[in-house]
């Protein structure tokens, strides 16, 4: 078998040959998606007067709430607040809740929806609950809802 010369003698020097290239190309496509998460649920507690039963006092805790989200920081909207009362109970109660965020955004207490823009693709919000009523509250359960919606 017979080399060419030029070729063997580049072999010998340690001098590569020119070789074709080609482009190497990664791509992705990135979805705006975001997943809401409830860490704990949070406790009610009877303020010292009786008139009222919140997150924020003595015995009771809020609710926290994880948010994932891929693409653009997303914008978290809370319903008005619902109350959820036993069976007999009467009077003419005010529901509101607020929230502060790991990044420092914040809402006091209202009784209407808000949205919050994110700041963040990973945050958790601490949301408290609070409902009052000067005639007190009678015997049995009570809970405070607001949904949490993701948009992007």
């Amino acid at each position: 078998m017979r080399l060419n010369k030029s070729v063997a003698a580049c072999a010998l020097l340690g001098v590569a040959a020119p070789a074709s290239g080609g482009d190497v190309n990664l791509a992705g496509v990135v979805a705006n998606s975001c997943v809401l998460v409830l860490n704990t649920s949070g406790v009610l507690a009877a303020s010292p007067d009786g008139t009222s039963l919140a997150s924020d006092v003595a015995g009771g805790s809020p609710a926290s709430l994880n948010v994932t989200a891929l693409g653009t920081a997303p914008t978290i909207n809370f319903s008005a607040p619902a109350l959820i009362t036993p069976t007999g109970f009467s009077g003419t109660p005010v529901t509101s809740y607020r929230f502060q965020s790991t990044r420092g955004t914040s809402r006091p207490y209202t009784t209407a929806a808000s949205s919050q823009p994110g700041t963040a693709l990973l945050e958790t919000f601490t949301v408290h609950g609070r409902v009052t009523n000067t005639s007190g509250f009678a015997e049995g359960q009570y809970r405070i809802t607001t949904t949490a919606t993701c948009q992007q």
